[in-house]
């Protein structure tokens, strides 16, 4: 059957207007066929509308006005002939206590008009009858096998009370209309492609909240061009397979798993504000791991204003992070390791333009540091977790570039403007006051340092955190957990807390064992083994934590436990050591209570 391009859906009547020419004989408009529920069945004067009990069939294209109620049964359209079916829903509600309210079996292409001033209600069933165990769809309130578009002023509600809300297995336009959803499961789903172009869009899921899922290249794709969507999902919000593009309108939400992903995101416009439980942005790519840098995968800002609130990484890219127009304020994780940040990020960071704030616990958890060539950026890093409600103020000169008074906890701040020079050095204050707008928290004007304290200064481009040096053990890895002072601290009177490392015996080894790092339930460890008076061709380090300490990730070293024994041997580049000579392996960890140091065994070969 030839498909008719979305894009090209007219209303029916005009449609044979323009299919008349502009010189030719005045077209006559297609008559709209009424179709009138009436509780337990419904009427119609077509022959086009096949009506058995409750179940209404639409076997022609054409134009048809649905208005009544239908209880427990349903509207099928089913036609094989060539053209465009517009429903125009007229106050219409139907129910169905074992399968979908409104389906679309086979079709051209489907437009759905919500007529002014009404509210039209679809409600399914909370477990689907299907003739075979091989049938499993349809699987939505609203369900389609043609690409579909839903238009008009009036309303829409949609509960989805076994799957999705409204599905289409081709693609799907929004195009107007106050469009409500509750689902069980994900809310809004175009398979091919979902475009919102306008309309009032309210979601609420237990799955993904709007979503676009085929895998092909060309395919997957959801765009926001135009008016109010907001999403409450219990996994992602707004996810795209392939890629999410908005441009404009406002796009909120208010609870998610990760707010926004796929593999390319890019907001050019509008006005976006997500909060998420895990990654708020995040740009993954299929078939690369966890630090490999994925080449197709990126998260772009050329316009708009983006607000992020994050439990885990506010944006997250696999690939690259861009930022070249607009305004994004991010605020990341208030606790966590030093690979969760506001910008997590495997491959390059680029600061080109706008204005960027991120704050967390972690300002970039990057794996290469941003370049020091265009827009320039400024990474303060206080020397302990700031309580929310802090206001900082970023300050060159006496005037006070930035301000930004955190929603919660944090220790980091990355901050990008062309107000912001490489090389040159700005102050951070703390206190003082804020007035006139903020955004996400932060100002560019309004500020006040009067009666603030200054806290450090700080390098634009220069930036001591981040994972630098991947794989684990390069240089730079792992990376601090603090900054380092300023001045050279005070010689201990004291040892510290870790064990005394016993001289080096003859042919043998030694280890010792440090915490790098210690934050809310997690720690950084590092051991040190050195080679006694002989040359060794490799070692086996043994402890048993006391206090439940768990290793979660590794690197210089292969790790196994049993409860909590631990038992680490060397990896090929770093067994053989001179007399005298070290090697170093680290591991990330987690720990409730109390995390005391063991006492380690080493052997040698």
């Amino acid at each position: 059957m030839k498909r008719i391009p979305l894009r090209a859906i007219l209303p029916v009547g005009l449609a044979i207007a323009l299919i008349a020419g502009p010189l030719g004989a005045p077209a006559t408009a297609q008559a709209t066929v009424p179709i009138t529920l009436t509780g337990a069945s419904a009427t119609s004067p077509s022959a086009d509308v096949t009506i058995a009990g409750r179940a209404v069939t639409i076997t022609a294209p054409g134009t048809y006005e649905i208005s009544g109620t239908l209880n427990d049964g349903y509207l099928n359209v089913d036609t094989a002939a060539s053209g465009a079916v517009e429903l125009i829903l007229n106050g219409a509600t139907i129910s169905n206590s074992s399968n979908a309210p409104l389906q679309v079996a086979d079709a051209d292409q489907v437009v759905i008009t919500l007529a002014a001033g009404t509210t039209n209600r679809l409600s399914d069933a909370t477990s689907y009858v299907y003739p075979d165990p091989n049938t499993d769809e349809p699987n939505a309130a609203l369900f389609s096998k043609a690409d579909l578009r839903i238009t008009g002023t009036g309303a829409l509600t949609v509960r989805g009370n076994a799957y999705d809300g409204i599905t289409s297995k081709d693609g799907l336009v929004i195009e107007s209309g106050t469009i409500t959803v509750n689902a069980v499961d994900d809310g809004i789903r175009g398979k091919d492609f979902l475009d919102i172009t306008g309309g009032n869009l309210d979601v609420t899921a237990g799955g993904d909240g709007i979503k676009s899922d085929d895998t092909e290249a060309d395919r997957g794709r959801l765009a926001i061009t135009n008016g109010t969507v907001r999403v409450n999902a219990g996994d992602d919000a707004i996810k795209g397979e392939n890629t999410v593009a908005i441009s404009g309108g406002a796009v909120t939400v208010t609870n998610s798993y990760e707010a926004i992903e796929s593999r390319q995101v890019t907001i050019s416009g509008g006005t976006v504000n997500v909060t998420a439980r895990d990654d708020a942005i995040n740009a993954v790519e299929e078939g690369y791991g966890d630090f490999d840098v994925a080449p197709n995968a990126f998260v772009r800002f050329t316009g708009g204003t983006t607000l992020v609130n994050s439990s885990i990484d506010g944006i997250d890219s696999n690939g690259s992070v861009t930022f070249a127009a607009g305004t994004v304020v991010v605020s990341g994780p208030s606790t966590g390791s030093p690979g969760e940040g506001a910008i997590d990020s495997n491959g390059p960071v680029h600061f080109n333009g706008g204005t960027m704030l991120g704050a967390g616990s972690t300002s970039m958890a990057v794996l290469s540091l941003p370049p020091t060539s265009g827009q320039g950026w400024v990474a303060p890093q206080l020397s302990s977790s700031q309580p929310a409600g802090t206001l900082l103020h970023l300050v060159s000169g006496g005037q006070v570039l930035a301000s930004y008074r955190s929603p919660k906890n944090f220790r980091e701040v990355v901050f990008s403007s062309n107000r912001i020079q490489h090389g040159q050095t700005y102050e951070v204050y703390l206190g003082g006051s804020l007035s006139g707008t903020t955004v996400g928290g932060m100002a560019t004007s309004g500020g006040s340092i009067a009666g603030a304290t200054r806290l450090m200064t700080v390098v634009a481009g220069q930036y001591r955190g981040g994972l630098v040096g991947w794989p684990p053990g390069g240089p730079g890895w792992p990376p601090p957990t603090t900054p380092p002072p300023t001045t050279p601290p005070p010689s201990p009177t004291t040892p510290p807390p870790n064990p005394t490392t016993p001289p080096p015996s003859a042919g043998g080894c030694t280890a010792t064992y440090s915490v790098a790092g210690q934050w809310q339930g997690g720690f950084q460890g590092e051991v040190r083994v050195t080679a006694g008076s002989s040359a060794i061709n490799g070692w086996r380090v043994s402890w048993t934590f006391a206090n439940g300490q768990t290793i979660s990730q590794a690197w210089n070293a292969t790790i196994s436990a049993s409860g909590s024994a631990v038992t680490a041997t060397n990896v090929s580049f770093n067994g053989s050591l001179g007399a005298g000579a070290s090697a170093t392996f680290g591991f990330l960890g987690s720990w409730n209570g109390s995390n005391s140091v063991p006492t380690l065994s080493c052997t040698a070969n």
